[in-house]
């Protein structure tokens, strides 16, 4: 059973104070931070209405501390599953809010029946002419790559990662192909994204992940490592230490235990 003293060092805290308290700290050693208010699958348009207030107020936050961070928001608390217009109504929001305090939001990807919809909010908000807005791909998800090509014209704003959602066995790859397939997304994403973030704290593929970047032209500007908070400090230190741009993510909130259990179930994976 996880217990709120084992959580402690991989969340940012219960509230939003010390969270960002936290990414002040961080900020101060050279680290980017995307804050993320924990908190899923909500039931209701009152529940994702009040998580989209909290969302909205760590902007502020963010604003009013000057702090270097970014909002990372996932479509499952803001009522993706009660009503998509309600989602995209929210979701749209925010992003309207970061572009005009000169922010950007990050929408997380969670599990594989929410992917389409997912897309679909992602690609009416660049309609709507929001560049400051990144989507976060799993490179495990069968359907990743074909994603990625799909969204090429787009010169998105990506994060990959592994993923850590329990899914079906025909919907992700097998186990020992996910390196090969996290490496090909880069590789992929690299010829077509804007900005390019490496979510993993493998270092074989982070130096792997560097070399494609190199290969396709990327600079510093154009990618950046990201990191979960707690997780591997000391790999922060090393690509601090090498210059890397690095971001850490520092989730936060009451509703911790869903995220907890997903990260201790796989911090052996990187």
């Amino acid at each position: 059973m996880l217990s709120r003293r084992s959580a402690r060092r991989l969340i940012g805290g219960e509230g939003l104070e010390s969270a960002c308290e936290l990414s002040a700290e961080l900020n101060s050693e050279g680290k980017r931070v995307t804050l993320g208010l924990l908190g899923e699958d909500v039931a209701s348009e009152k529940a994702a209405r009040a998580i989209a207030g909290e969302e909205r107020r760590a902007l502020e936050e963010i604003e009013a501390r000057g702090l270097d961070a970014a909002l990372s928001v996932k479509l499952s608390a803001l009522g993706l599953a009660v009503d998509e217009e309600l989602c995209f109504e929210l979701l749209l929001a925010l992003v309207a809010a970061a572009d005009e305090k000169g922010s950007a939001v990050l929408i997380d990807m969670e599990r594989s029946n929410a992917t389409d919809a997912t897309l679909r909010l992602y690609r009416r908000l660049r309609e709507r002419g929001l560049d400051n807005v990144g989507l976060a791909l799993q490179a495990r998800l069968c359907r990743t790559l074909d994603d990625i090509r799909d969204l090429a014209e787009l010169s998105p704003r990506v994060s990959i990662c592994k993923g850590s959602y329990e899914e079906g066995a025909q919907e992700v790859a097998p186990a020992a192909k996910v390196h090969e397939r996290f490496l090909r997304a880069v590789s992929r994403s690299a010829d077509s994204a804007s900005l390019v973030g490496i979510s993993t704290h493998d270092r074989d593929l982070i130096v792997e992940s560097r070399r494609l970047l190199s290969l396709a032209g990327h600079e510093r500007e154009g990618y950046e490592f990201q990191t979960l908070l707690g997780v591997d400090p000391e790999l922060e230190i090393e690509l601090l230490e090498a210059g890397e741009p690095l971001r850490v993510y520092v989730p936060y909130g009451e509703d911790w235990y869903p995220y907890v259990s997903r990260r201790t179930a796989r911090i052996g994976e990187r």
